[in-house]
C-alpha cells in the first residue's frame, strides 16, 4: 500500500482525537481517574480503543464526501478528493484501524465493543443521508459525544450522571450547530460542497447558538450544584467563558470548527486547560492533601 506517511495520518486525523478525551470526564467526575494507577492506564486504553474507531469513521466519511469536497475551496486537497489516496487503499485503511480499535476493545467488554459499533452505524448513516436533513444532522454529531461519555463510562465502571450526558449532548449541538454558521458564512458556494447549507439561514443559525449556550450552562451549573462537592462551582465561570469565546470566533467568522479551534484559538485552549485543572483538583482534593501529608 503506497501512500505518502502525511496522507496517511491526515486520514486517520489525530488531531481530532482530541474529542475523544471526553472518555475521561466519567471518571474524573466520578472522583476515581487519578486515585487508582490502574483506572488511568485504561481510560488511555479506552482512548486509543475509540480514536481508531473514529478514524475509520472519518475516512467513510471522505469516501462519502468526496465529490462534495472536491468543490471546497480547502477540502479539495484532502487525500481522498484530490485523488492521491484511491478508494481501495481507503477500505484498506479502514479495514486496519476497525481491527485496531477491536482489538483494543476487547478488554472492556461487549457493551465497549456494542457502543463502538452504533457509534460506526451512526457515522455510516450520517455520512450516507443523515447530514443532508435539516437539524438532524447537527443531533448526529452531538450523539456521537454522547456515545464517548457512555464508552467512557463503560470502561471505568463509573456510573454516568444524566446531568453529564445532557450537558455534553446540549454543548455538542453548540459546537455543531456553530460549525454549520461558521461554514455558512465563510464560503460563497458552501450550499454546493455540504447540500444542507442551503436549508440554513444565519439567523436560524444565531437563535439556535443563543438556545443552546444558554441550555448549556444552566445545565452544567445545576450538574456541579448537584454534585453537591464544595468548591467546584468556581469552574462555571470558565465554561461560561469557554462558550462565549466559541460564539466569539463563530460569529466573527475567525473559526467555527471546533477542534481547530480549540487547538489554534489561546484563549479558548487555555480556558479548557485550566477548567480541566481546576476541575481536577477540587474533585481530588482530599487525595491530593493525603499525597502531601
Amino acid at each position: 500500500m503506497n501512500i505518502p506517511l502525511k496522507d496517511f495520518i491526515y486520514l486517520i486525523r489525530p488531531a481530532h482525537w482530541v474529542k475523544n478525551l471526553l472518555i475521561f470526564a466519567p471518571p474524573l467526575f466520578g472522583g476515581v481517574l487519578f486515585t487508582h494507577h490502574e483506572v488511568f492506564l485504561k481510560m488511555i486504553h479506552a482512548f486509543f480503543a475509540f480514536s481508531f474507531a473514529s478514524s475509520a469513521g472519518y475516512i467513510i466519511n471522505d469516501l462519502f464526501d468526496k465529490e462534495a469536497d472536491s468543490l471546497h475551496p480547502q477540502k479539495k486537497n484532502r487525500p481522498i478528493a484530490s485523488g492521491r489516496v484511491a478508494e481501495s487503499q481507503a477500505y484498506l485503511l479502514i479495514f486496519i484501524t476497525l481491527a485496531v480499535s477491536i482489538g483494543l476493545s476487547l478488554k472492556f467488554g461487549q457493551y465497549f465493543i456494542l457502543i463502538i459499533a452504533l457509534y460506526l452505524i451512526l457515522d455510516v448513516a450520517y455520512s450516507y443521508f443523515l447530514q443532508h436533513i435539516l437539524i438532524i444532522d447537527a443531533f448526529c454529531i452531538a450523539l456521537g459525544f454522547v456515545f464517548r461519555i457512555e464508552a467512557g463510562g463503560v470502561a471505568s465502571k463509573v456510573q454516568i450522571s444524566i446531568w453529564l450526558l445532557l450537558v455534553t449532548f446540549l454543548l455538542s449541538l453548540l459546537l455543531a450547530f456553530g460549525k454549520r454558521r461558521f461554514e455558512l458564512a465563510s464560503f460563497d458556494n458552501s450550499a454546493s460542497h455540504r447540500k444542507v447549507l442551503a436549508k440554513y439561514t444565519v439567523n436560524f443559525l444565531d437563535t439556535t447558538l443563543a438556545i443552546f449556550s444558554t441550555t448549556a450552562i444552566v445545565a452544567y451549573s445545576i450538574y456541579v450544584v448537584d454534585r453537591g462537592l464544595r468548591g467546584i462551582i468556581v469552574t462555571v465561570p470558565f465554561v461560561v467563558y469557554g462558550v462565549l469565546r466559541y460564539m466569539y470566533l463563530v460569529q466573527t467568522n475567525a473559526n467555527g470548527d471546533p477542534t481547530d479551534a480549540l487547538l489554534k484559538d489561546k484563549g479558548l485552549f487555555i480556558c479548557v486547560f485550566l477548567w480541566v485543572v481546576v476541575t481536577a483538583i477540587i474533585i481530588h482534593l482530599n487525595d491530593i492533601m493525603r499525597f502531601l501529608k
